[in-house]
């Protein structure tokens, strides 16, 4: 398994999440394996969003058994929840709210990442792997035959090492380096135009504090969970705000925006920026009113969505945001970690046990594009144009979830030895669903173009609570939510379709501001 003619078997490029999971995997199987982590911070920042979901949730507990840890250092999740409203006035109790009734029956987090970081990268170390920390690699020479890769290192404190080493793993997140470095970056900025600014706040205003059900009754009433617990969505036209609370007793808030069709208040610094548009929504006003935000925690990515044309060459391959990244809306990101470090295993171990894998890596060539395009297409194409819309995303949210747990969720517990080394939609049947859920995701775009053309965008933004009627599984519960979406689509249809198209739309949200608009009978 080792190899005696260089100074490593395998070095990862960054050890946060997926570069720490990947050396926690194959020492555990190989004790024997020289592994080196080379980590450039010396501490970890925060992340776009700081959740899971149902895939992750199960990659941490059953692929990397972090169940103890979670449990003690983190939030357990309780679903996902959207508010909406019609103008920033309204009150509260009048908003359309969309989200589970009752607590998840499958395991999630809500994660400070920078915790799970650290812990998870000490326990890669307490497995055996050795960690150079904080250092930079000044130069990455690739080998195009069976000579080692090499690569010049250097320590913040120390000289110059150059070191040799059989495999190479990128884990080196958005920095992407063997994607820029070899050519294969490609940006989704003409597509998918998509900016984000978060910070972490404190003495924030949680929706089950005693003020808040004091301020706002109807908090009590028709949830049986804690609303605080769940990933609160704050939905616009163009727009979305993620609240999630940490257990330090802090809140992660942030807002990604599609610059087609929203732009953020004007004002002097971005977490500024940030903060006037919390007070836009009466949500944001409940719980922010009175928070203090941490200055110097506050961060800014202005093209979010980006892909490697490749992933795997001739021993290096690239794992997590590294390979590839969408968009933060329903907190996938760490699925694809989980997915591309568990395939960059299978292939690191075949290959170091003397297995031709270059089947392997034609797969994983043809299979990650492949499915970050149908999963794209799938998910958040366009989306953001019918996003503040409630009865368009209700629809969608059904579907969308449904769909979720009947394919990937279903297949990492139920076969999760194939399923977490290939990538999500795999086969007929996968390609199956992301080619429906491509198809309805186009026409809530058009419905939400002719809901703006008619003046009837957002018309159930008030007085409507929206929640599905069981907690989501991968079984058959979730074939009949898929029903209870297809309904509401079909309802959305009718009556886009059988609404008039008035001489004058008197208002209509654009860019986050109320504005008129002439249209033609």
């Amino acid at each position: 398994m080792t190899s005696t003619n260089t100074d490593y078997d395998v070095v990862i490029m960054g050890g946060a999440f997926s570069g720490a999971s990947a050396g926690i995997m194959l020492k555990r199987e190989h004790p024997e394996m020289r592994i080196l982590i080379v980590e450039r911070t010396l501490k970890f920042d925060r992340k776009v969003g700081e959740s899971t979901s149902e895939l992750a949730g199960c990659f941490l507990t059953r692929v990397l058994h972090q169940g103890h840890h979670l449990s003690a250092h983190h939030y357990q999740k309780h679903g996902l929840r959207m508010w909406f409203c019609k103008t920033p006035e309204d009150d509260v109790g009048c908003l359309t709210e969309i989200g589970p009734r009752y607590q998840s029956r499958l395991p999630t987090f809500q994660l400070d990442r920078a915790i799970l970081d650290e812990h998870l990268l000490k326990e890669a170390c307490d497995f055996g792997c050795e960690l150079l920390r904080p250092a930079t690699i000044k130069t990455i020479t690739l080998s195009e035959d069976e000579a080692p890769h090499t690569l010049e290192i250097m320590p913040q404190e120390g000289q110059m090492r150059t070191v040799t080493t059989r495999w190479l793993i990128d884990a080196s997140g958005k920095a992407a380096v063997l994607s820029k470095k070899l050519g294969l970056h490609r940006s989704l900025e003409s597509e998918h135009p998509t900016s984000s600014i978060w910070c972490r706040f404190r003495n924030v205003n949680g929706l089950d504090s005693f003020k808040s059900r004091k301020m706002h009754p109807s908090l009590m009433k028709g949830v049986s969970q804690l609303r605080t617990t769940a990933t609160n969505h704050l939905m616009g036209h163009g727009w979305w705000c993620w609240i999630i609370p940490l257990s330090d007793g802090s809140y992660s808030a942030g807002v990604t925006w599609d610059r087609r069709f929203f732009t953020l208040p004007e004002g002097p610094s971005l977490l500024a920026r940030l903060q006037a548009h919390l007070m836009t929504h009466p949500i944001g006003r409940l719980m922010f009113e009175n928070a203090v935000p941490d200055a110097d925690d506050t961060f800014y990515y202005k093209n979010l969505a980006y892909r490697s044309e490749r992933i795997a060459g001739n021993r290096w391959v690239m794992v997590g945001d590294a390979a590839g990244f969408m968009d933060p809306l329903y907190s996938h990101g760490l699925d694809y970690c989980g997915h591309t470090v568990s395939a960059a295993v299978d292939l690191v171990q075949k290959n170091l046990a003397g297995e031709n894998t270059q089947a392997i890596t034609d797969y994983l060539n043809t299979a990650y594009p492949r499915s970050y395009r149908l999963w794209f297409n799938s998910l958040y194409k366009d989306k953001y144009s019918y996003m503040g819309d409630a009865e368009l995303i209700n629809a969608t949210f059904l579907l969308d979830l449904s769909a979720y747990f009947l394919g990937p969720v279903r297949g990492v517990y139920d076969n999760p030895d194939d399923e977490w080394i290939h990538m999500p939609y795999e086969g007929k049947a996968g390609g199956f669903f992301a080619g429906f859920m491509a198809f309805y995701n186009r026409r809530f775009v058009h419905l939400g173009q002719e809901r703006r053309r008619k003046g009837i965008y957002g018309r159930a933004n008030n007085g409507h609570v929206w929640m599905p009627f069981m907690s989501l599984s991968p079984d058959h519960t979730a074939a009949r939510l898929l029903w209870a979406g297809i309904k509401v689509w079909i309802k959305a249809e009718i009556t886009t379709w059988l609404a008039p198209t008035p001489s004058t739309v008197p208002v209509m949200m654009m860019e986050g501001k109320l504005m008129a608009k002439t249209t033609e009978a």
